[in-house]
């Protein structure tokens, strides 16, 4: 059964799609995206040399509170802008803190954001005692998400220093 007239056989005219200009299109909008991409850069407010570790960490890292200890036992508290207060928005991140200062201004943090991320980064030759010291106060004012970063060295498990030799 066939049902087409045999008188109007047309043929059909073939559709095509020139994909050549597609594939232009998509290579420019690439090189577009990779020209204007920026990284993600550390941002300290100052240098620090962080110690190292033979592990490698792997975590998905977001903007975090940061408290920074130098050599000295110096503190300073870095706050992202989304821990900073609204109506204080004059404090200087490259000034010291107090111990009192430090321990009023994550008070304060805690209130509004209870759940807040708090970075420890210390030297690596900041006293055990300065850091311990700072986490005891995170602790007693409330905090539970406390790290530590460090950077990930090639130099073999634990990156630490030699062993001593023996005297004679």
């Amino acid at each position: 059964m066939n049902f087409r007239s045999s008188r109007k056989r047309s043929r059909r005219a073939e559709v095509t799609l020139e994909v050549t200009s597609l594939v232009d299109v998509v290579f420019l909008l690439i090189i577009f995206l990779l020209v204007t991409t920026t990284f993600k850069q550390n941002e300290y407010a100052f240098v620090i040399d962080l110690p190292t570790s033979g592990v490698k960490e792997v975590t998905v890292s977001t903007d975090k509170t940061t408290v920074f200890i130098t050599k000295d036992g110096d503190m300073y508290l870095l706050e992202v802008p989304a821990d900073r207060p609204v109506d204080g928005g004059n404090v200087d991140p490259s000034k010291k803190v107090t111990a009192k200062e430090l321990e009023a201004r994550l008070k304060t943090l805690q209130e509004r954001r209870p759940d807040a991320s708090i970075a420890i980064r210390g030297e690596r030759s900041t006293s055990y005692q300065s850091m311990m010291d700072v986490v005891s106060v995170l602790q007693d004012i409330g905090f539970r998400n406390i790290w530590f970063p460090y950077e990930f060295s090639d130099g073999g498990a634990g990156g630490g220093a030699p062993a001593p030799t023996p005297g004679p």
